[in-house]
């Protein structure tokens, strides 16, 4: 982990976002942008980083079948308990391919986080994951290196995203 997470308080979202989830993706040099931004109208939270990256690293697999993806992440306070809520997500545009990583209360029945694959805009599958109650940037660090784990889990029949390999 990091040394300045180890300094970090409870900030407030904005710096959180705006200075050390983008520095983060800043340093690490798999990302060839990144940006701070606002988040959309249908997006919970106020901020989103986003980090735009070549797909090669992931999983070190020249056939891998998408060259370009992002990692959106995004925080907010739980209105519930002093958990944080976040949204990371990795996205390859070319294939229509989104999987996150959701800790809100949108999916009860699978607990306080879920892992979700979508494809075309259309939810393929979820399942329920171990919540990470720490700081964000231990979330962060740790979903990122869980990543090429679960992208292995992903199955595909061709082009067509089915579920996950459970």
């Amino acid at each position: 982990m990091p040394i300045f997470l180890v300094n970090w308080m409870r900030p407030g979202m904005r710096a959180l976002h705006r200075v050390h989830l983008t520095q983060a993706l800043q340093n690490d040099d798999r990302f060839e942008t990144v940006r701070f931004r606002l988040a959309g109208p249908r997006e919970r939270g106020s901020y989103r980083v986003v980090g735009s990256t070549r797909t090669n690293w992931i999983l070190e697999d020249p056939d891998y079948p998408a060259t370009d993806a992002r990692l959106e992440v995004g925080f907010t306070d739980s209105p519930e308990d002093t958990d944080y809520w976040y949204w990371m997500n990795w996205i390859e545009p070319e294939r229509s391919f989104m999987l996150g990583w959701h800790r809100d209360d949108d999916h009860p029945d699978l607990g306080p986080t879920h892992l979700q694959i979508t494809q075309g805009g259309s939810v393929v599958d979820r399942m329920s994951v171990d919540p990470i109650d720490e700081h964000p940037g231990a979330i962060f660090y740790r979903r990122l290196e869980q990543l090429p784990n679960v992208l292995t889990r992903v199955i595909w029949d061709g082009d067509d995203l089915v579920g996950f390999d459970t």
